[in-house]
């Protein structure tokens, strides 16, 4: 396979074409990302098309000190963060985190319906925990779960250190236990 680099290069001396292989390398993992922190499918398809235009205009700032894809995905929360700031709706913010039936298909046909169910409500329980995270904390859970990306990336992506990638998800994953524990004893810790 072609480095990215390589199509970069071509792109910033012309090459529409190798611009579209880009986007059709990491269309989904882009869009992906959106839906997940913005909650809705018309606003993660309209923050991917903003993300690949703002990486197609900036392309020769692109200085190849980090893989394009951490570069593209740093465009890809700051376009994100912009939606989330001109919302003023909770809705629009990761409303799908745990859809993930929805994005990756995760739901087996051999599953039952009352597994769906319970799987569903899970899911549902868990996104709400989500939603209620603060934002900083939010994005290093998805980035780190969801999109499975490591410290060092993430760091490069928020523009912050290793070290508060892992405290803020470490502060996450403390939030999330307190929220979720009521559900789960009443789920008798299953």
């Amino acid at each position: 396979m072609i480095p990215d680099d390589v199509y970069v290069h071509q792109t910033v001396e012309g090459d529409a074409e190798a611009f579209n292989e880009l986007v059709n390398r990491h269309h989904s993992k882009i869009y992906g990302l959106a839906y997940r922190m913005l909650g809705n499918p018309e606003d993660a398809a309209d923050a991917t098309q903003e993300t690949f235009l703002e990486a197609y205009k900036s392309i020769k700032a692109f200085r190849f000190q980090s893989q394009f894809g951490t570069w593209l995905y740093s465009i890809g929360i700051n376009t994100c963060q912009q939606y989330i700031r001109k919302s003023q709706s909770h809705e629009r913010k990761l409303a799908a985190y745990s859809r993930e039936a929805e994005v990756d298909g995760t739901v087996s046909e051999t599953d039952s319906p009352e597994r769906a169910v319970v799987s569903t409500e899970r899911s549902e329980m868990v996104q709400g925990a989500i939603d209620r995270l603060p934002q900083k904390q939010r994005e290093v859970v998805t980035l780190y779960y969801m999109q499975h990306l490591k410290y060092r990336e993430i760091a490069e992506i928020l523009k912050c250190s290793e070290g508060t990638v892992a405290s803020r998800l470490n502060q996450a994953l403390k939030n999330l236990k307190r929220k979720l524990s009521k559900y789960y004893l009443l789920e008798g810790g299953s």
